[in-house]
């Protein structure tokens, strides 16, 4: 995963305008089973580095990453997409038991249905 810095970024934008980078990884298809916060790294993003990775001011919801990534696009600006997921807690809409020893050290999301970040297609 390449550590984002203003200078790569700059770099990547003069090289080859307007370039996507993806670390991200797949959303599942079903929204009920994991919540994804996710870093869009761009010219305007606040910092760079491990500051930005690993702060919460940073993370966006779903829906905000892709209205960004929308806007940077039809602007031809360059972005990294970073994202996490992490298992919802939702007995009644997912499978996983938390009382497994797989979960142990989990993070746990909250539920769906008590998410309140707007959804995108689907997805909060």
């Amino acid at each position: 995963m390449r550590i984002p810095t203003f200078k790569q970024l700059e770099a990547d934008q003069l090289r080859e305008g307007g370039v996507s980078y993806s670390y991200a990884m797949r959303m599942h298809p079903n929204p009920y089973f994991y919540k994804y916060y996710w870093w869009v790294f761009w010219k305007g993003s606040p910092c760079e580095g491990h500051a930005f990775l690993n702060s919460s001011k940073t993370r966006l919801s779903t829906k905000e990453a892709y209205e960004l990534r929308n806007k940077l696009a039809e602007e031809n600006l360059s972005y990294y997409l970073y994202n996490e997921s992490y298992p919802r807690l939702d007995a009644s809409n997912n499978p996983w038991d938390p009382s497994s020893e797989r979960w142990n050290d989990t993070q746990w999301a909250i539920a769906y249905d008590e998410d309140t970040d707007e959804p995108y297609k689907g997805h909060k």
